[in-house]
């Protein structure tokens, strides 16, 4: 056996031994292989050779270990480190330790006293605790790492490496033997003792044809690279250095049907390393709903559109118990809970004795378990690793189970590789927190070893597919033989390594006859092979954007040193030994919009026919309403709310879109936080008191009374308030709300209002005139707070939690208070009187009202500004119903007849105004409309357009295509 060898060369491509040179010519030894690679690859034939061999161990498994040595330890060095981050700290220092190991440390026998350098003094501590073995060895403290196998096989060859067959011819260096490290160094003369023949190979001394193409963008820049990939000839001489993920690249590859080379982004995190922390962050108490809720909607999907994903809860469970979140956000035993009541239903289905009811009801319990009954055991933030079991072992069964089910479509390929990273990644992760030595750690320590824990690999859009090319992802990599090198994005690294030891700690070191390989060294190396692999090529063409992720995008260094190299080999053209006069020069640099001349694009030896098309222009709509020609009466509605009346008031389109053809958001889910979940949970806590008294009791409602009904009801309809750091805002949440409903109940009584109902529904029947007939309509709703005087005439009030009231008084003073109106009309009178309606704002703890009893800053309905001569709709909401019935009867009858109009968007479109944008031309515009249809004797509802679910469809967003 043969070996070539270089410092960076574990990643690079297998070459056979024939290699076919830029001549033409072939260069072919007698007999036995060429084996290519770096210092893993060769450890790995020594540890072969000499029998020492044994699997690959999780580094998160040797952590765990090392952790636990350190808390047996105890040194005062890490001690308050280790207290607040064990994990992390434990990681850090078996970093220096396999560091100092690997240079030939063996503190336990230099003789040497540390006491100066408190660092050393640790981890000469902790190594004295070392016992190095298999994780089945019950007398091992730490599985060998790296460090330990180079240490061992060096010793190995010194021991018998003489007599030893290692079946190793020669070896020949890349790199300059002396800058190598040392234990390198040591390795390389053990086996020149043992026989095998150790050389240098010649560094290559002709340069390079450099080419930099840059373009404005990553996109721009792909186009071209594709351009030339897709056209260029002899694709077996040509290698390509992947400098950045290959994504946008292998698109425009894709679209010239040229194999795409699938690099993924080095730095992206895995898609299957999500699924434990998501679980995990579901599982472990206090519960955040938004967690769990995306537990119940996690999927493993696929880049392929037209495959379906695979879901980690089954879509039948997890589509019932998302939709009980979404109507309160809590996980409650309350019998009367959305999630008790969604675990009836699932139940429920089981009386159907099929397998899958029966299967998803399992699943409901096992989740139910870990969620609700028997959550694990968490106490200070401590918790208890045995109370975790029952919820991991629930995952891995699914993982397995679906695992299992793979089919032969090729399409689930990447699916099955997902879910079986995953399964992975727990097994891991589960074998780690059995090594830590412990029984109970802090949550945040559990998510470090989940992260330590995760598959390395990233994944790519596109898959790499054969080609004749070669490709690599390092300047080091570039194989002997490539005639051309195609870089993409050869840009400047942000990665960038900081030395690890002190200058004082490597010198104690260096006493005890151990070289530690410095990061600058480090470098030097890299940067020394990256540039031999460029200069082997006879020509480099590299593509770089000029912009990447909006930032500016610099070359990578190694250009600067081969930039160099070119001037110093052609001073007649570069007279100058300036970098920035190489890589600027006209025979070097080119852009993306040089490469098209005379309807020709042309690179090097690559020309190609090209036409440049006229950009496409796109025109803003001047109006966004609709006529059509037809009977469009099968969109007309038959049940109606105050929602869906207060949107055919203010955006018929919107209604029809919405509506009448079913156009909305993909369900994923909603929970409910904020402003909404507070007034739910605000609601929730009016409609208990309520039921909680009898009718005839119309006492007080006491601070103490809602402030316990408060606290029952958060669990179920507000738990993030439980979640830690939550609970300044809980308190002052509680207070205004405890404050706000005494003051209701309080007012109310002294008004004489009885409360006789509360969260009432109706079905009231509506007759309307539609485009020349009749039709009933279906109204429903339900009304917050119901309550009656001592003659019986009925009073609604409607409960808001919201920031600002204006709003809500605005509408009561202009006459558009269209829910109340509606409210007051399905109720029954039997006085014949109007009810008295008011909204009341639960924040504010105040009434907003056309009855100066409640609030005492109605001003008896003044209009607003819209019009010069003060008529708007003030007064009693009730008497507005009329006006209700005629707009709503336009509209309808509009919609009936082709006509769906959209009169805000209109305005918005007209002067060419975002919705998002504040303008005072809109303004006057809309309350010029609002006053004309007054007029007419209609109600127009004024709404915030930004807040409309279809801007970009009506083409008032911005984006007019």
């Amino acid at each position: 056996m043969r070996i070539r060898f270089g410092w960076s060369l574990d990643r690079a491509p297998w070459q056979s031994q024939v290699n076919t040179r830029s001549g033409g010519t072939t260069g072919t030894r007698s007999s036995g292989t060429t084996v290519v690679t770096g210092p893993l690859g060769l450890l790995g034939i020594l540890q072969t050779r000499l029998g020492t061999t044994r699997p690959t161990i999780d580094r998160p498994i040797r952590i765990a270990q090392y952790r636990s040595l350190l808390a047996q330890a105890d040194h005062p060095w890490y001690r308050r480190s280790f207290a607040n981050d064990p994990w992390n700290t434990a990681h850090h220092l078996l970093e220096l330790r396999d560091d100092a190991i690997e240079a030939g440390w063996k503190p336990a026998t230099d003789g040497q006293d540390y006491f100066e350098h408190p660092r050393l003094d640790a981890l000469a501590t902790v190594e004295s605790l070392v016992v190095i073995g298999p994780p089945h060895d019950a007398a091992a403290t730490l599985a060998p790492g790296r460090a330990d196998d180079v240490r061992e096989s060096l010793e190995l060859l010194r021991l018998y490496g003489a007599s030893w067959p290692l079946g190793i011819d020669s070896i020949e260096l890349r790199d300059k033997r002396d800058i190598l490290p040392q234990v390198w160094q040591d390795i390389l003369g053990a086996v020149e003792v043992a026989g095998v023949t150790v050389t240098e190979a010649e560094a290559p001394t002709e340069m390079p044809k450099l080419t930099i193409v840059r373009g404005p963008d990553t996109w721009s820049t792909a186009e071209a690279a594709a351009r030339y990939l897709a056209n260029v000839n002899d694709r077996e001489r040509i290698c390509i250095l992947a400098g950045d993920a290959t994504a946008v690249l292998d698109q425009q590859l894709a679209r010239r049907q040229a194999p795409t080379l699938g690099i993924a982004d080095s730095n992206a995190a895995n898609p299957s390393a999500q699924i434990l922390p998501v679980f995990l962050g579901a599982a472990l108490p206090p519960t955040d709903i938004r967690r769990v809720a995306e537990l119940l909607h996690l999927s493993f999907g696929t880049i392929d559109a037209t495959s379906s994903a695979t879901s980690l809860v089954p879509r039948g469970v997890s589509s019932v118990l998302l939709q009980a979140l979404t109507q309160e956000p809590g996980i409650s035993s309350d019998p009367e809970s959305a999630w008790m009541r969604a675990l009836d239903q699932l139940k429920s289905r089981t009386a159907e004795n099929s397998d899958t009811a029966i299967r998803a009801w399992e699943t409901t319990r096992a989740l139910d378990g870990f969620l609700r009954t028997r959550p694990p055991a968490v106490d200070s933030d401590e918790l208890d690793l045995d109370s975790l079991n029952p919820a991991l072992d629930w995952l891995a069964t699914r993982l397995r189970r679906l695992n299992g089910n793979r089919t032969a479509d090729t399409t689930q390929d990447d699916i099955n590789t997902l879910i079986a990273e995953a399964a992975t990644h727990l097994a891991s992760f589960r074998t780690a927190i059995t090594r830590l030595g412990t029984n109970t750690i802090r949550v945040r320590e559990l998510f470090d070893i989940a992260e330590s824990s995760a598959p390395a690999a990233t994944r790519s859009d596109a898959h790499a597919q054969a080609a004749d090319w070669t490709v690599v992802t390092s300047p080091a990599d570039v194989p002997e033989g490539s005639d051309t090198v195609v870089w993409w994005c050869s840009q400047r690294s942000a990665t960038s390594a900081n030395e690890t030891w002190d200058p004082a700690e490597t010198d104690a070191l260096a006493q005890s006859g151990v070289r530690i390989f410095t990061s600058t060294e480090k470098e030097r190396l890299r940067q020394a092979a990256e540039l031999d692999g460029l200069r082997a090529a006879q020509k480099l063409t590299c593509f770089c954007p000029e912009t990447s992720r909006g930032e500016p995008v610099t070359l990578h260094p190694v250009l600067s040193r081969l930039a160099e190299d070119i001037s110093a080999a052609d001073r007649e053209h570069f007279p100058n030994a300036s970098v920035d006069t190489v890589l600027s020069d006209s025979t070097v640099a080119r852009s993306v919009a040089d490469l098209i001349t005379d309807e020709t694009w042309q690179l090097d030896d690559v020309a190609i026919p090209t036409s440049i098309v006229s950009l496409e222009q796109f025109t803003a709509p001047s109006r966004v309403s609709r006529v059509l020609e037809g009977d469009f009466r099968h969109l007309l509605p038959e049940t109606l709310s105050f929602s869906q009346i207060d949107q055919l008031l203010s955006d018929p389109l919107g209604w029809t879109l919405e509506r009448g053809l079913g156009l909305r958001r993909g369900f994923t889910f909603d929970i409910p936080t904020d402003n909404r979940m507070i007034g739910n949970l605000a609601h929730a806590v009016v409609e208990d008191l309520v039921q909680a008294r009898n009718d005839s009791d119309n006492s007080a409602i006491s601070p103490a009374g809602v402030g316990k009904t408060f606290d029952r009801l958060v669990p179920r309809f507000a738990s993030e308030l439980l979640l830690p750091g939550q609970l300044a805002r809980k308190n002052t949440i509680r207070s205004t709300a405890t404050a706000s409903l005494v003051h209701l109940f309080t007012t109310l009584r002294n008004r004489g209002i009885t409360i006789v109902g509360a969260e009432t529904g109706f079905d009231h029947d509506w007759v309307l005139t539609v485009a020349g007939e009749a039709m009933t309509v279906q109204l429903r709703g339900q009304r917050d707070l119901e309550g009656a005087f001592s003659d019986s005439r009925p009073a609604i009030i409607d409960l808001k939690w919201a920031n600002y009231e204006k709003r809500y008084r605005t509408m009561i003073d202009d006459g558009e208070a269209v829910q109340l109106s509606v409210y007051s009309h399905t109720i029954d009178s039997p006085t014949g009187a109007n009810p008295l309606t008011a909204y009341f704002m639960l924040k504010q703890g105040r009434f907003i009202s056309t009855d100066s009893g409640l609030d005492e800053n109605f001003n008896a309905g003044t209009a607003d500004s819209f019009d010069d001569d003060g008529n708007g709709l003030g007064g009693d909401p009730a008497g507005r119903w009329p006006m209700i019935q005629t707009s709503i009867e336009h509209t309808l009858s509009a919609i009936a007849t082709g006509r769906f109009n959209s009169l805000s968007a209109d305005v918005h479109a007209e002067f060419g105004v975002n919705p998002h944008t504040k303008s005072t031309q809109v303004d006057k515009a809309l309350k010029t409309i609002k006053a004309d249809e007054l007029d007419e004797g209609r109600l127009f509802v004024v709404k915030n357009q930004s807040y409309s679910n279809f801007n970009l469809i009506y083409g008032i967003a911005g984006d007019h295509s």
